[in-house]
């Protein structure tokens, strides 16, 4: 509420909305719910009873979404929420969880959030899209470089700017740094591309078909073990620091830089997002944008669990870690 009246004060509006990753098992033995193939109508086949109960219950429950589909990963499944102001999207994205948890216990099935439910699966994100609304328009539409106004350059570079504190905040837990590696669209370097779902931070531009409304920018290293909440206020935050500064926005990234070897990323300034709790925890707490948005006292509860969280997992497998995840969120 503080970061949206924060935008209110600069003359905005912030839009948000959850792009919802899960995968789905049955609960007689684990196996997938669905057979394949990735984005396929058929794989909604396999499910369609549960599918159909869903989006039943999220109509019920008030919830609006642009699609559902079957994503890349084994037995993975998509929602997309519809964007709404800030708070009422972390509600949405709260209520469309319990939603989705009580569709699939409902059809015999199983739904897991987790970051990485195991070693073998793809990984789930919670993909957290926001634009800037201003007399009514998209903000961040303009015709500047990329489709963007002076505005839109901005808050993307505010929002690149503080990648390490933001990630330690949006995708916390041990299993979200297991899940940051190339390949798994987790944002695993700190840089922005257009369209390129490597990217942490990636332009969705407005294009002739939806029009100029429908630019946004969304951040990749998102996942359900971050409190949506939470990872909305520091998301506002650095992307209006950015506007407030007219932070000057590198140029985009458009190739998967997880294949390029350390000299050519060094020589790109393009630097790895932290993969260790060690690093992470350093990165929360050097963040003075995230420290000014949580305050002390939050901030300083927020490190005792991840804290506790790197504690825990010292002594466990990497395996063990993940099954411990796999039904939490």
């Amino acid at each position: 509420e503080r970061q949206v009246q924060k935008a209110s004060d600069a003359g905005f509006e912030v839009r948000a909305g959850f792009e919802i990753e899960f995968a789905l098992t049955r609960e007689s033995d684990g196996l997938s719910a669905h057979r394949g193939p990735a984005y396929s109508a058929n794989a909604l086949r396999d499910v369609d009873q549960f599918v159909v109960l869903l989006l039943e219950a999220l109509s019920a429950n008030g919830l609006d979404i642009g699609q559902i589909h079957a994503e890349y990963g084994g037995s993975q499944l998509e929602i997309a929420l519809s964007p709404l102001d800030p708070l009422a999207a972390a509600d949405a994205q709260v209520l469309a969880r319990q939603t989705i948890h009580s569709a699939a216990k409902a059809q015999g099935l199983r739904a897991s959030f987790a970051p990485l439910p195991s070693s073998s699966s793809a990984g789930n994100g919670w993909h957290l899209h926001t634009s800037l609304v201003r007399d009514g328009h998209n903000a961040l539409t303009g015709d500047g470089e990329y489709g963007l106004s002076d505005t839109g350059q901005a808050y993307i570079a505010g929002l690149v700017r503080e990648l390490p504190g933001l990630t330690a905040i949006t995708a916390p837990s041990s299993g979200s740094l297991l899940r940051r590696r190339p390949g798994y669209w987790a944002g695993a370097f700190g840089f922005w591309g257009v369209e390129n779902r490597e990217a942490a931070v990636r332009l969705v531009p407005a294009t002739p078909l939806l029009g100029p409304e429908h630019t946004n920018v969304e951040l990749k290293a998102c996942d359900a073990s971050a409190n949506p909440y939470l990872a909305l206020a520091v998301t506002i935050a650095a992307g209006l620091a950015g506007v407030a500064d007219s932070a000057q926005l590198p140029s985009p990234v458009q190739e998967d830089v997880g294949g390029w070897d350390d000299a050519r990323r060094d020589a790109a300034g393009i630097s790895p997002l932290a993969t260790t709790h060690a690093q992470q925890r350093e990165d929360l707490l050097s963040s003075a944008l995230v420290r000014d948005v949580l305050g002390m006292e939050l901030l300083g509860a927020f490190v005792a669990c991840r804290d506790a969280d790197a504690t825990w997992a010292e002594s466990h497998t990497e395996d063990e870690l993940l099954e411990s995840l796999r039904w939490i969120y």
